[in-house]
């Protein structure tokens, strides 16, 4: 595929390279042969996957052949887009979907993934960690030991708390997530998260998600591009990326399930086994929420929300000196807040279809202006929707490329709202 060197619409893109590499190290290039990929990033999954459909007239299944252990080399451009292009090796590891369409052409599906899941896959740790969370998610990732030895960047918040516990033969994915709840950011915020984007692996707070740049505004209104005198239209390609396609709303709201899944507020009983002590603590949303940085400077509740803390009850355990001088190795003080804070991105969740670009990745933070549907008045100046609209942060985002165009169908989440609901319109 002949690669663009301009950008001609919003959604272009090029096919660079795409080349299948046995495990005895042959190349085939299948550029030609791609009917579309797509390429999967979730917030809380820890490694990059995706699909390639292809049609092969030569049947490189018994030629090449395909036996499951061979690697994906892929280059995907935007044109003129200098940052966060793709240019990776994943690992193919399944094959779907095969379908005859004529006597010598057969069309199939590849399934690939991060070539470090296989890694992970394949290594379990039997071992003691003591020292810093962030220290230890350092190792997991980079040490050629006990860690995924991956060669990418990773981007690792320093945590302000320190764990221990043993890694019972687990791998080192299931020790990130183990440690995941475990950290605590210099703001005293357990949000933290693991996962891979564009930039690499990524161990960071919900925190300095939301605090990070603004790298998109999008907007679904009825723009038509300006008219030239001599007709015809001005293209503008910056707010031709800026205008979402599709828009859906799964749940606008579930009011019951804030409630009981303890968004609002909760009751946490612990039990320290070695001292033989049980404690019990109130979590609130609203006491807590000025402590902490977040998308949008209101909460999702007002202060005349109903809840109470006994309608979520969890139980957590203590183990106080159970590793010799080192006081609680448990999250326990932390694990009723990190409870709300995911559930508040969770709750409030749009999905849009907009042009594609390869700098759209999970993590980033995006600013959606959306306008009211009610009728207006002489008096309204503002037609923004500011309860829907807002900053929000990448959550996953699903690439679709085919042989003409790109597109991104992404899900977006926030935690908090534009709009303050203690002095909204009765």
């Amino acid at each position: 595929m002949e690669t663009a060197q301009t950008l001609r619409f919003a959604g272009d893109v090029n096919i660079d390279m795409v080349n299948v590499i046995s495990s005895s190290g042959v190349y085939q290039d299948i550029t030609n042969q791609i009917l579309s990929i797509q390429i999967f990033e979730d917030l809380f999954s820890p490694f990059i996957t995706g699909s390639i459909v292809l049609k092969d007239p030569v049947d490189l299944l018994n030629i090449f052949p395909f036996i499951g252990e061979e690697t994906l080399e892929l280059k995907l451009s935007t044109p003129t887009l200098k940052n966060g292009n793709i240019n990776q090796r994943f690992y193919i590891y399944k094959m779907t979907d095969r379908d005859f369409v004529g006597d010598k052409v057969v069309v199939y599906q590849l399934h690939f993934t991060s070539l470090d899941s296989i890694i992970d896959l394949n290594k379990t740790i039997s071992k003691t960690f003591s020292g810093k969370v962030s220290d230890i998610a350092k190792t997991l990732l980079t040490d050629k030991t006990l860690g995924l030895q991956v060669t990418k960047k990773c981007i690792i918040e320093e945590t302000s708390n320190s764990t221990k516990y043993i890694s019972n033969f687990w791998s080192p994915i299931k020790n990130l997530f183990y440690c995941t709840p475990n950290a605590v950011n210099k703001n005293k915020s357990p949000s933290y998260v693991f996962f891979e984007n564009r930039d690499g692996y990524n161990f960071v707070s919900l925190e300095s998600l939301y605090q990070a740049p603004t790298i998109q505004n999008f907007t679904k209104d009825n723009y038509v591009r300006d008219e030239r005198a001599g007709g015809g239209n001005i293209k503008d390609l910056n707010k031709d990326f800026e205008r979402i396609g599709t828009l859906t709303i799964p749940v606008q709201f579930d009011y019951i399930s804030r409630i009981q899944s303890g968004m609002y507020g909760s009751k946490q009983y612990t039990h320290d086994i070695t001292n033989k002590k049980i404690t019990s603590t109130n979590y609130d949303l609203l006491q807590t929420y000025g402590k902490r940085k977040h998308l949008n400077e209101n909460p999702l509740a007002s202060s005349k929300a109903v809840y109470r803390y006994n309608s979520k009850i969890t139980y957590e355990q203590k183990y106080y000196n159970n590793f010799t001088n080192f006081g609680d190795s448990t999250n326990s003080s932390t694990a009723q807040e990190r409870l709300s804070i995911l559930k508040q991105i969770e709750t409030s969740k749009i999905e849009i279809t907009v042009p594609g670009r390869f700098d759209y990745t999970v993590g980033r933070k995006v600013f959606v202006k959306l306008n009211r549907v009610e009728t207006m008045s002489e008096k309204d100046k503002d037609m923004t929707d500011k309860m829907l609209s807002g900053n929000y942060l990448i959550s996953a985002v699903n690439h679709y490329i085919d042989r003409e165009r790109h597109e991104c169908v992404m899900e977006l989440v926030k935690d908090s709202l534009m709009l303050d609901l203690n002095k909204a319109k009765k």
